[in-house]
C-alpha cells in the first residue's frame, strides 16, 4: 500500500459524535494507523496508514465496538425523505395505541405493543448501547437504550400491579426518532451540494481522434488529446483552447459571478460551464489531477477535520454520559429508599433524568455549522484545508502581505524614462516596444500595453533573440536594441536596462496596485498591516504610503520574511498573505497562511487557505466568514448547554414526566440544527 495513500471508510451504526469519538480510538490503537479521523455527520473515517496495514482488521475492530465499516465507494444513493419519517410516525401511532389500551383495561394487548415498539423500533439505541457497554464505554445511546428498556422492566415487575409504563418508553424512542430523522435530513441537506455538484462533472467525454468524436471515460484519456465542449456542458478536465471561442461560468470552482472570455490559447478549468459555443480543448491535466477534482478532495479534508473546540465536546460528552447514569441512578435510589416514594414514582424520575440529560444537541453543535461554512467558502472561491484554521482565524491580530503579486497585479507600469541625448521618452517606448513585442514575457506585455496606450509606433524588428531569464535584443530602424533586466532579491524586475547602439537608458517599472484603497482601510481598523518585500526600501516605502501602512520594510529574502514573521508572532498572531515560491516558509511559520488566486503550487501547498479567485477584497470575506461561522458554533453550544443546564435540575425534581423530556431533548436537538441551517453572512 502506497504510504501517502488514504482508506475512507463507510460507517454505520453510529448515533451520535461521542460514537465517532469512540472509533477514532479504536483506530488510534491500531499501531500501523498514522492518522484518523472519524466523521460523524458524514458516517466516514478517513485514515492514513502504513505500507503494511491490513484493511480487514480495522473493519474488524470496528465491528468488534458495535458498528459495521465497509472501503468506501463512490455511488449514487436516491432517498426520499418522506420515506424516512415514516418508522417514527409509525411508532408514535402505535405509542398512542398503547395508552389507548391501558385506558380500556387491555394491559396484556398493550405491553406487547408497547414492548415491540421499544425492543423492534429502539433497536438500534439499544444494539450500540450493548456493544458499548460490554467494553464500559457509555454513549448518548445508553441514556436512551437504559431509559426506554426501563419502562419495560418496572411494568413487568410484580411489585407494581397491573400499571403499566411501556407507553412511556415508547413515546421516548418514537419523539428520538422523530428528532433524529430531523437531524439526518438536515445534515444530508448540508453535505449533498457539494456532493451534487462532484456528481454534475461528466463521466464521459468526448474526444476526437482520428478526425473522429468518440464518448470515452474521463479516467481514460490523457494529456494531450483533444476533446470538444458543446455549449452547456461542464468542462471534466483542464484543458487549453485550440479552437473556438466562448464564454464560461467559473462560478462553481472560483465564486467568479461574471462570465469570462476564452479563446484559442487560453485555459479553461474543470468545473467549468461552456456558455456560448463549441470549443476543442487540449488536455493539460489527467483527470485525478484536475483543478475540480484537487479542490474537491481539499474540501474532503477540511470536512474530515476537527476544530479543536469539537474535540473538547468530544471529551466532555464521554464523561457527561457516565456521570449521567450516575446521577440517575442516585436520583431513583434517594426517591425509593430514603423518600420512600413508590418505584414507579422514582423510576419515572430516573428515566426523565436519563432522557433530558442526553446531550445529542451538543454533538450537533459544531459539525453542521462546518459543513455550512465548506459551502459557503466554496462558492466564494475559498478553500480551506482544515476547520481548526477557524479558531486561529479568530485570534489573529496581525496582516503581513508580500508585496510584489501579492498587493500588486503582475502588470507593470513606466514609472520614469532616464534622460536620454538622443531619444524622446516616446521613441525609447517606441524602440522597445518594437522587440519586446517578439516576447511573452509578463515585462514585454506590460510594454507593448504602454505603447499602445501612449500611442506610438510598433515596428517591425529583425534578429531578434531572447535569452531566457536575462533579456532580449533586435534590430529596429537599423539600431540594435539590446533590452536586460534587473532583479530584485525575489528575483522580480525593477528596472529595464536599455542599450540603443551603444547609449544605455534605464526604465524604472512599478506594478500595478492589486488593493482596492478601502479593502485596506477596513482591514487596517481590524488589524495591524505590515508589508515584506524583496523589492528596495524606498519603493517598498513608496509602496505603502499609498496604502497608508505604515509598517513596510524591504530588501528581504526569504530567510529574512521568516525571521521578521518568526519576531512579529512574540507579539501578534500572525496571517501571512503570499503567492510565490519564496513565500512558502513565511505561509508555513504564520499562525494562518493565506495563498493568492496567483499563488504557485508551492505557496498553495505551503498555505493553510486558498483564493481560487478574486484580490485582497477576499481577506475581508475569509474573517468574515471565519466569525460568524464561530459565533454560529458558540450559539449552537449554548443552546445545547443552557438546555442540559436548566433541564436536568427540573428532571431531578420531578417536575416532567419522561415522555415530555424524551420530546423535550428531540426538540433541543432540532433547535441546533435549524440554528445550523441559517444562512452564514459574508
Amino acid at each position: 500500500m502506497n504510504q501517502n495513500s488514504t482508506i475512507t471508510l463507510d460507517i454505520e451504526g453510529m448515533t451520535c459524535t461521542a460514537c465517532a469519538a469512540r472509533i477514532e480510538r479504536i483506530l488510534y490503537k491500531n499501531t500501523k494507523v498514522e492518522e484518523a479521523n472519524v466523521n460523524f455527520p458524514l458516517k466516514q473515517a478517513e485514515i492514513k496508514p502504513d505500507e503494511s496495514l491490513n484493511v480487514e482488521d480495522l473493519i474488524e475492530d470496528i465491528y468488534k465496538a458495535g458498528y459495521s465499516a465497509k472501503v468506501h465507494e463512490e455511488k449514487e444513493v436516491k432517498d426520499n425523505k418522506y420515506k424516512k419519517f415514516f418508522v417514527p410516525f409509525l411508532s408514535l401511532i402505535m405509542t398512542i395505541g398503547v395508552a389507548s389500551l391501558l385506558s380500556r383495561g387491555y394491559e396484556l394487548q398493550a405491553n406487547l405493543v408497547g414492548i415491540f415498539v421499544i425492543i423492534f423500533f429502539g433497536r438500534r439505541f439499544h444494539i450500540s448501547s450493548f456493544r458499548n457497554v460490554k467494553s464500559l464505554n457509555f454513549n448518548m445511546d445508553s441514556l436512551i437504550s437504559i431509559g426506554s428498556l426501563s419502562s419495560i422492566i418496572v411494568s413487568l415487575l410484580p411489585l407494581v400491579g397491573n400499571e403499566s409504563f411501556v407507553d412511556t418508553g415508547g413515546y421516548i424512542i418514537s419523539f428520538l426518532l422523530i428528532g433524529k430523522t430531523v437531524e439526518e435530513i438536515s445534515i444530508q441537506k448540508s453535505i449533498s451540494i457539494s456532493d451534487a455538484i462532484k456528481k454534475s462533472i461528466p463521466k464521459k467525454i468526448r474526444v476526437i481522434r482520428n478526425n473522429k468524436e468518440k464518448f470515452e471515460d474521463t479516467d481514460l484519456v490523457s494529456i494531450g488529446e483533444s476533446i470538444k465542449i458543446l455549449p452547456g456542458e461542464m468542462v471534466p478536465i483542464d484543458g487549453e483552447v485550440i479552437e473556438g471561442d466562448t464564454l464560461v461560468d467559473e462560478s462553481i470552482i472560483t465564486g467568479e459571478s461574471i462570465p469570462i472570455q476564452k479563446k484559442p490559447g487560453d485555459q479553461i478549468l474543470s468545473g467549468s460551464i461552456n456558455l456560448s459555443n463549441n470549443i476543442v480543448l487540449k488536455i493539460n491535466k489527467i483527470n485525478s489531477e484536475s483543478t475540480f477534482n484537487q479542490i474537491a478532495e481539499m474540501v474532503k479534508k477540511a470536512q474530515l477535520s476537527k476544530p479543536l473546540i469539537q474535540n473538547l465536546v468530544d471529551k466532555i460528552t464521554t464523561v457527561f454520559v457516565p456521570g449521567i447514569i450516575l446521577l440517575a441512578s442516585i436520583t431513583f435510589l434517594t426517591r425509593f429508599y430514603l423518600l420512600d416514594e413508590n418505584i414507579i414514582r422514582a423510576l419515572s424520575i430516573a428515566i426523565s433524568v436519563l432522557v433530558i440529560a442526553c446531550p445529542c444537541a451538543l454533538g450537533l453543535a459544531t459539525p453542521l455549522v462546518l459543513y455550512k461554512t465548506s459551502i459557503l467558502a466554496n462558492s466564494n472561491g475559498i478553500i480551506f484545508k482544515g476547520y481548526d484554521i477557524l479558531e486561529r482565524l479568530n485570534r489573529i491580530d496581525a496582516l503581513v502581505f508580500d508585496k510584489t503579486g501579492t498587493l500588486t497585479t503582475g502588470i507593470f507600469r513606466i514609472k520614469e524614462v532616464s534622460h536620454s541625448i538622443h531619444y524622446t521618452k516616446e521613441q525609447v517606448l517606441s524602440l522597445v516596444a518594437s522587440v519586446e513585442q517578439y516576447s511573452n514575457h509578463p515585462i514585454a506585455r506590460s510594454i507593448l500595453l504602454e505603447a499602445e496606450e501612449a500611442g506610438v509606433e510598433v515596428h517591425e524588428a529583425v534578429d531578434v533573440v531572447e535569452t531566457p531569464g536575462k533579456g532580449i535584443e533586435g534590430i529596429v530602424l537599423g539600431k540594435k536594441i539590446n533590452i536586460s533586466k534587473s532583479l530584485n532579491l525575489e528575483g522580480v524586475e525593477t528596472k529595464l536596462i536599455i542599450l540603443i547602439d551603444k547609449e544605455e537608458i534605464l526604465i524604472d517599472l512599478e506594478e500595478e496596485l492589486n488593493a482596492e484603497s478601502y479593502v485596506v482601510e477596513d482591514l487596517s481598523s481590524r488589524f495591524k498591516l505590515s508589508i515584506l518585500s524583496g523589492d528596495n526600501d524606498i519603493k517598498t516605502g513608496e509602496f505603502a504610503k499609498l496604502l497608508d501602512i505604515d509598517d513596510a520594510i524591504g530588501n528581504l529574502s526569504p530567510k529574512d520574511k521568516l525571521k521578521k514573521i518568526t519576531d512579529l508572532q512574540k507579539s501578534f498572531n500572525i496571517a501571512y498573505v503570499g503567492d510565490g515560491i519564496n513565500d512558502a516558509p513565511s505561509l508555513k511559520q504564520a499562525d494562518v497562511g493565506i495563498a493568492t488566486s496567483s499563488s504557485t503550487q508551492f505557496a498553495r501547498s505551503a498555505g493553510d487557505i486558498i483564493l481560487l479567485k478574486g484580490s485582497l477584497d477576499k481577506i475581508n470575506t475569509i474573517f468574515t466568514i471565519s466569525e460568524n461561522s464561530f459565533k454560529r458554533i458558540k450559539q449552537n453550544l449554548f443552546l445545547a448547554l443552557i438546555y442540559n443546564i436548566s433541564m436536568i435540575p427540573i428532571a431531578v425534581s420531578g417536575s416532567i414526566q419522561p415522555r415530555y423530556a424524551a420530546l423535550a431533548m428531540a426538540l433541543s436537538s432540532i433547535s441546533v440544527v435549524l440554528n445550523s441551517t441559517r444562512i452564514i453572512k459574508t
